[in-house]
């Protein structure tokens, strides 16, 4: 753990490193919005028609997720490290986690997932108010 940088992106306070808590896969209130093309890859993933992925695991809109037991993503895998059994096709809003563009802007939320993933840290060489270092991303 020491030493480890991270990944960081200008904008965002923090690096993360992913420590497979699965903490973010069950945020109470959160939901993940899949788009048509990454239904049809997950799909595909799983061996199901399009149709059977959206009945088994959509929402009635057809495009948010299903939620599993206590609120979490139907696709988590508990385990000694929590994992996603879908992660080559996650969807978009999984992969850039935790770099959500509310999370700039909404210091609640922040709080919250500072508070719950033990990935994240602060940005040593970012100050409050400070523009990033240049070439970071």
């Amino acid at each position: 753990m020491s030493g480890e940088v991270g990944d960081t992106r200008a904008g965002f306070p923090f690096a993360f490193t992913c420590r497979r808590s699965g903490n973010c896969c069950a945020i109470p209130g959160g939901f993940v919005r899949v788009a048509a093309s990454e239904a049809a890859a997950i799909a595909a993933h799983l061996g199901m028609s399009e149709a059977a992925f959206q009945s088994r695991y959509l929402q009635a809109d057809g495009e948010r997720l299903k939620e599993g037991l206590g609120h979490r993503c139907v696709f988590l895998q508990d385990g000694r490290s929590a994992g996603c059994s879908i992660y080559p096709v996650r969807p978009a809003k999984c992969r850039d986690w935790p770099f959500w563009p509310e999370l700039q802007t909404d210091a609640a939320l922040l709080q919250f997932v500072r508070r719950t993933c033990p990935g994240l840290r602060d940005r040593p060489s970012t100050s409050a108010g400070a523009p990033d270092r240049p070439g970071a991303t």
